[in-house]
């Protein structure tokens, strides 16, 4: 008999409240509980408070009691991954008690752990059609977050499954020249220069030059393209191929904020990279969140990538402490309250988070895998509320009419670049295969 599965997934579930008992739960819950696989991103640690926050963060120091992942298991979400850029906002200790609650919650998780081999390998789940294996990774952290190999003589070190990735600058001669200049009588080279002549850091390739921390090379036109690292591309696909002597289907999810331009909604092109390598390896899926609104879709070999899914809960606002350094970080009195600081951050901004309504819908993709073949794909529009403040960045529901066809216009839009095309059905999006 050919193997056969549903799926399910969401971006980033960003949740800090408890769930209530809201009008539209019971159809949200309904509707991710079609299919077997149900995979959310779990955007937060999950601590009793009392942990030494990192010297760095995500962009807020987030943590959330235990008690929320009880709430995200009543929607129905039975693998759930935490490769983010939150992941060590709260040290090793954080980290470490985020694993022993989700692991005490009875749930199958990944994306980090107490070394590298930990931190990348699938959470695998037998469902009633068979077995699945989830794989989790980021590209946005800090060098500090990343889970380090184990050896014979020294343990790993704990952290995020790391996707990292370089970048290269191409610039005209004349502004090759230029930055040369600049980098002589700025002496911004100095100390990286002293390093390389003394071993301890490797000269830049031929034909490069770095300048500051950006490595720039000559070429016609002025560019910028990004890589993604090797090592951890291969180990990945080795991930991916061993799982499936043991699974029916593997999905890769990705945690990615960086971008191609100046806008949010392009996925770099290392994350791009990437993603198609997954596929080959025989991944049957890619999801992606991160920057908190959606991206295109790409249908790869015929098997889906979704560079971004946005937000499914997005509770930014509701932290409910924050370290100093927060503070310190935005010219604030060390001991202003929690809410007052974000408001304080809200007001410096341009577009403050919570005033972008991109922020604030999303779709739940569900796809079913026939044997190799994906056979079907719908997308189900959902808005988180933003405009009532009942649901003020809290819980997600279905759609209106208005909002589904403007989630259905940047879908769309977004997706034409890589050829997929979408066709608006009642009360779903349906994606050509």
């Amino acid at each position: 008999m050919e193997k056969s599965m549903t799926f399910t997934a969401t971006g980033d579930s960003l949740i800090l409240k408890h769930l209530p008992d809201y009008p539209e739960f019971k159809e949200i819950r309904d509707y991710i509980l079609s299919a077997e696989a149900r995979i959310t991103n779990l955007e937060t640690t999950l601590t009793d408070g009392n942990c030494f926050p990192s010297a760095f963060s995500g962009g807020t120091w987030l943590t959330s009691r235990q008690s929320v992942i009880e709430d995200l298991k009543k929607f129905g979400f039975n693998i759930y991954c935490w490769a983010n850029n939150h992941t060590m906002d709260y040290s090793y200790d954080g980290l470490l008690m985020t694993k022993r609650n989700l692991e005490a919650a009875g749930v199958s998780h990944c994306g980090a752990g107490e070394n590298l081999y930990e931190a990348s390998k699938p959470a695998m789940v037998d469902l009633p059609s068979g077995r699945i294996g989830v794989i989790s990774i980021c590209s946005s952290f800090e060098p500090a977050a990343q889970a380090g190999i184990q050896s014979q003589s020294q343990p790993g070190r704990p952290g995020l499954n790391p996707l990292r990735f370089s970048t290269t600058y191409t610039v005209t001669a004349k502004q090759m020249k230029a930055l040369k200049e600049i980098a002589s009588d700025t002496r911004i080279n100095n100390r990286s220069d002293i390093s390389k002549i003394q071993g301890y850091t490797l000269k830049e390739p031929e034909g490069t030059f770095d300048f500051g921390n950006s490595r720039f090379t000559v070429g016609k036109v002025p560019g910028r393209m990004t890589q993604a690292n090797k090592a951890d591309v291969e180990r990945t696909i080795e991930t991916i191929r061993d799982a499936l002597l043991s699974v029916d289907y593997v999905v890769v999810a990705v945690h990615s904020h960086e971008i191609k331009g100046v806008t949010n909604d392009e996925p770099d092109y290392f994350y791009e990279e990437f993603a198609r390598n997954c596929i080959d390896a025989g991944a049957c899926a890619v999801v992606g969140g991160g920057t908190h609104q959606l991206k295109g879709i790409e249908m790869y070999k015929q098997r889906p990538i979704f560079y971004s899914l946005g937000n499914f809960i997005f509770q930014n606002a509701f932290v409910e402490k924050l370290p100093p350094d927060y503070m310190e970080k935005n010219r604030l009195p060390l001991d202003t309250r929690t809410a007052s600081a974000f408001q304080a951050r809200s007001e410096k901004a341009s577009v403050p988070l919570h005033n972008d309504v991109s922020n604030f819908q999303t779709v739940l993709p569900w796809f079913r895998m026939e044997g190799d073949r994906l056979a079907k794909l719908i997308l189900k529009p959902i808005s988180l509320g933003q405009k009532l403040p009942q649901y003020f960045s809290t819980w997600p529901r279905f759609a209106d009419e208005t909002e589904s066809q403007a989630i259905f216009e940047t879908l769309e839009k977004l997706s034409a670049p890589y050829g997929t095309k979408l066709v608006k059905k009642e009360g779903v999006f349906e994606v050509e295969i």
